[in-house]
């Protein structure tokens, strides 16, 4: 390992990055690697630096799942097969949490000198690529949708709030189905649903189990459909989510397959990892072992 890039968003999760780096640079200076540090001032920022090669062996994302997003989406973009390697510091670190990457900047360099890593696949939402999740429905534009000064002073627990704020508000005459239909080669599903999740890893939003099958080697994603409920179903079925039950529910549809469409006859915006993703109709399928990605071994 003798010169890396960093990719750093200075804005995400308390800003934490700036205080991450001063602990961090003296760590590679000491061991003489030559460093490439990028700071992402707007949207496309991550995405363009880690698809340009400027001759490093190792790509470091630093910043939450948004930022990790666009890293991912360069380095397919440009075909890049050097490693990466992903420090949480973010908001909400769902795929940083799958890993097990250490928070602690001294533990995470000392993850970098081993050098373990592992493949990991890709999922690809028309032409664009996510890591951890695509979403829509009830609560999947959370993510977006909370301002970034209550992020940072409230951290994950604002997108709890903001869930529930969403679903308790909704008017009970409004529309909170929406017809969806799911064709793959497998089958077919068509339901009144509330919220769909296509998952890479089985952190999803806070929620260590919400893919409780899923490997992000198997050459699969992990789809979950929750149809239509009442509030107090809905409270319900959030507790079986935080102990991992929730695919015992009846109006819990779980299942994994590699290709697949989504569609509604109605215009549902969506979230991959957790940025604003268009809407559907959605073209799913994945790229298998597609990144290198540095884990905690």
């Amino acid at each position: 390992m003798k010169k890396v890039k960093i990719i750093a968003n200075p804005s995400s999760g308390k800003e934490l990055a700036i205080t991450v780096l001063k602990e961090l640079l003296p760590l590679f200076g000491a061991h003489g690697i030559s460093l490439h540090l990028d700071f992402t001032l707007g949207p496309g920022d991550a995405a363009r630096s880690a698809e340009r090669d400027d001759g490093e062996e190792l790509i470091v994302s630093i910043g939450g799942d948004g930022t990790v997003h666009e890293v991912v989406g360069g380095m397919v973009a440009g075909s890049r097969k050097v490693p990466l390697a992903i420090f949480p510091g973010g908001t909400v670190n769902d795929f940083a949490e799958y890993l097990k990457i250490p928070k602690d900047p001294k533990e995470f360099f000392r993850m970098l000198q081993r050098g373990h890593t592992i493949s990991s696949d890709v999922g690809l939402a028309n032409d664009r690529a996510f890591i951890n999740v695509c979403a829509g429905g009830l609560f999947a534009d959370v993510g977006y949708s909370v301002e970034g000064s209550t992020k940072t002073a409230l951290g994950k627990f604002a997108y709890y709030l903001e869930g529930f704020r969403t679903f308790l508000s909704r008017d009970p005459e409004d529309e909170k189905s929406f017809p969806l239909r799911i064709e793959m080669e497998e089958g077919s599903l068509e339901v009144d649903a509330m919220l769909f999740l296509i998952a890479n890893s089985t952190s999803v939003g806070g929620f260590e189990h919400m893919a409780r099958r899923a490997s992000i080697d198997d050459g699969k994603l992990d789809v979950i459909v929750i149809e239509e409920m009442k509030i107090p179903d809905a409270l319900r079925l959030l507790d079986d989510l935080r102990r991992g039950k929730h695919t015992e529910n009846e109006k819990v549809h779980y299942f994994q397959t590699a290709a697949f469409t989504v569609e509604s006859d109605r215009e549902i915006p969506v979230d991959i990892d957790g940025e604003e993703g268009g809407r559907l109709p959605l073209k799913i399928r994945v790229l298998e072992r597609a990144l290198t990605i540095v884990d905690n071994q």
